[in-house]
């Protein structure tokens, strides 16, 4: 089956994204901060990654790097704002490869995640 892990602070869009993944098909583990988003990845590695760029403890660009660093193929999503300096920096290098703009639309999200080799 299909995991995702939602990484998202706002309890409304957190539970929104649980919910379309549902409905997609993933069994869908969900946390708030990024400490507990590698600790769930250490325990069980998901198919997909949704990371919010601003997280209360860490920036999403912190997490992801550690993702990366650890879990090269693992496809994360990172959910950003289009004003994000370091999101487009990040993106720039290669560093953030698939990214939402927020306010982000479902049909675009479920199709970038039905691109996935998954």
């Amino acid at each position: 089956m299909k995991k995702a892990l939602v990484v998202e602070g706002n309890e409304g869009i957190r539970r929104l994204l649980i919910e379309v993944l549902a409905e997609e098909g993933y069994s869908v583990d969900a946390v708030t901060n990024g400490l507990e988003a590698l600790e769930r990845i250490q325990k069980c590695i998901p198919s997909v990654v949704l990371l919010d760029s601003e997280l209360p403890d860490m920036g999403g660009i912190e997490v992801l790097t550690k993702i990366s660093n650890s879990y090269p193929n693992l496809p994360v999503v990172l959910l950003a704002y289009i004003d994000e300096t370091d999101v487009k920096i990040s993106q720039k290098i290669g560093l953030v490869k698939y990214c939402i703009i927020k306010p982000f639309s479902l049909t675009d999200l479920i199709e970038l995640l039905n691109s996935f080799e998954i």
